[in-house]
């Protein structure tokens, strides 16, 4: 390949990937603690090309460079996660707890395969009762069937003749049995998990992320997540959610400017090849 289609062949395969990143936020705008990710760039290797020096007599008062960089482009150096705050939404709905601070996560426990099982953390507050009933009662699950794991590491279980759910200022989840709330019961303790370095924690669907092969990375998970606190008042609103931190206007500036650099790089190559057509036909 011509060294002058280098460059745009390669901005538009990384182009394309900033596309579908940005493409990917504003498909999730409407996602409940959906977190957006945003694309960053650096260059990659040049040629330094010198001119061919003759003397200190022809090299006086030249005036054009003494040569020039040919770049090879530039290439995603990293597509982050930012953990910035979203929009907080009431619901009136007692299920329904939204984290209003940056960087806190709900632990959860999600199914990879068949029977098995491995923990996972999301942003993502809207739960409900588990459409299977236990012998005792029911399990608190996220909106995609993910059971919400208590301060212990365990599923939550609420009493079958429970009439509502109640997060005490401490971060306790309380059983409601009658319509008073004046019959209750602490059933667990609902906590948090903060995300130190979040850009090192993969994202595995629905919403959820979990910690990657630590060895592999050479890292301590303490690097990563701090020791879990309880999900106090002013850590988790109940009766709310939290919207994405998808900003749609932000989102469209950022793929309008990547289309244009697409068009721009292809244009560049389609000019390039329309000089090596010429050259070609040369006689």
């Amino acid at each position: 390949m011509y060294s002058s289609m280098v460059p745009p062949s390669t901005m538009m395969g990384q182009l394309q990937e900033k596309i579908d990143t940005v493409s990917n936020n504003m498909a999730n705008m409407d996602q409940t603690g959906f977190r957006r990710r945003e694309s960053s760039f650096s260059d990659l290797l040049f040629q330094q090309i010198d001119n061919q020096q003759y003397g200190p007599a022809e090299d006086g008062g030249r005036l054009t460079p003494e040569g020039l960089r040919r770049g090879s482009g530039a290439a995603v150096a990293q597509t982050a996660l930012r953990m910035d705050q979203g929009e907080l939404q009431s619901t009136g709905r007692n299920l329904d707890f939204a984290i209003t601070q940056p960087g806190y996560l709900f632990e959860v426990e999600t199914e990879v395969e068949a029977g098995e099982t491995e923990i996972a953390y999301t942003r993502d507050g809207s739960f409900h009762l588990s459409e299977d009933q236990l012998d005792d009662g029911w399990n608190i699950v996220t909106s995609t069937g993910d059971f919400v794991l208590d301060a212990d590491g365990d599923r939550i279980v609420v009493p079958g003749d429970t009439q509502t759910v109640n997060l005490a200022p401490d971060g306790t989840l309380q059983a409601v049995y009658d319509d008073d709330d004046e019959e209750t019961e602490d059933i667990a303790e609902l906590e948090l998990t903060y995300a130190n370095r979040p850009q090192v924690l993969e994202a595995i669907g629905n919403n959820n992320f979990q910690l990657p092969d630590l060895e592999e990375l050479g890292l301590e998970g303490e690097e990563i997540l701090e020791e879990p606190v309880a999900a106090t008042d002013d850590l988790v609103m109940q009766q709310g959610l939290e919207g994405s931190n998808v900003d749609m206007g932000s989102e469209m500036t950022e793929l309008m400017n990547a289309q244009r650099l697409y068009s721009m790089n292809a244009r560049a190559m389609q000019n390039s090849d329309q000089m090596m057509q010429l050259i070609n036909n040369v006689r």
